[in-house]
């Protein structure tokens, strides 16, 4: 089966003025009919939702885009898309930012599963909702939002924006910009041992191996040393005596970093 997204030269885009949440708008495309891949971006959000149910503070002059999209996966490989979106961010800043002739030096770097921070701390999300429509098929919405030209002033939670890094680009080039990273993303991941690659590319953005964080899950909070990813994209934390414990779902935090 041909993947629509790769083929698709150019990606459909629908630019609102304003809407709720572009991941929500996205969804009603998907369930009117329309499989995608589809853009849609939205100059203001009103209901901006980042992870476990977070509100995401939607600032004038950032990026607000969602992309639908058809995904054929198994169950266990829906956590690659996630990881895939955090390493398609990571390469539009750096594609923007190397375009930015202003730029000092700005190093992206993950936080599992796809948060993107400069300097410790928060500049971009990513929130992937999936929807299973038969065995093995799924409706996608990769929900994109970067702090591109302010960041919210939110207590306890450290933010920055790529103009405060130095970085001038506009929501539409770095949305572009991104467009092209992720379709260079999926041609990976459909590729022999795809995952692996990618994988190895996530984690030479993310932050070093042997940090401590603390990992939230649910009303459980663990800590221990970041230990990389295991095969399929789980975290690895080694906690204390050497335990080394997978998690699937979670909140990461670490001394210094975005918590």
């Amino acid at each position: 089966m041909q993947d629509p997204f790769l083929a698709c030269p150019q990606t459909p885009l629908i630019h609102l003025g304003e809407t709720g949440s572009t991941n929500a708008e996205a969804v009603r495309i998907g369930e009117k009919g329309d499989e995608g891949p589809i853009w849609v971006m939205a100059d203001r959000q009103t209901a901006g939702r980042g992870r476990l149910g977070r509100q995401w503070c939607s600032l004038d002059g950032n990026l607000h885009a969602s992309l639908l999209l058809p995904l054929w996966y198994e169950p266990e490989e829906i956590m690659h898309v996630s990881l895939l979106a955090g390493i398609a961010l990571a390469e539009a800043v750096n594609a923007v930012a190397a375009a930015s002739p202003q730029t000092t030096t700005v190093r992206p770097v993950l936080k599992w599963p796809n948060d993107l921070l400069i300097a410790h701390a928060k500049c971009a999300g990513v929130l992937v909702e999936t929807t299973a429509i038969t065995q093995g098929s799924y409706r996608g919405v990769l929900g994109f939002g970067v702090n591109i030209a302010a960041a919210p002033d939110i207590p306890d939670r450290p933010a920055t924006s790529l103009l405060a890094n130095g970085v001038h680009t506009t929501p539409s080039a770095l949305r572009e910009h991104l467009d092209t990273a992720t379709r260079s993303a999926f041609q990976v991941l459909a590729s022999p041992d795809g995952f692996t690659h990618l994988r190895e590319s996530w984690l030479a953005q993310s932050m070093p191996l042997g940090s401590r964080i603390a990992v939230t899950t649910g009303t459980n909070v663990r800590h221990g040393e970041f230990s990389g990813l295991d095969t399929d994209g789980a975290l690895l934390l080694t906690e204390a005596g050497g335990r080394l414990r997978r998690i699937t779902f979670g909140d990461v935090s670490a001394p210094g970093m975005e918590e």
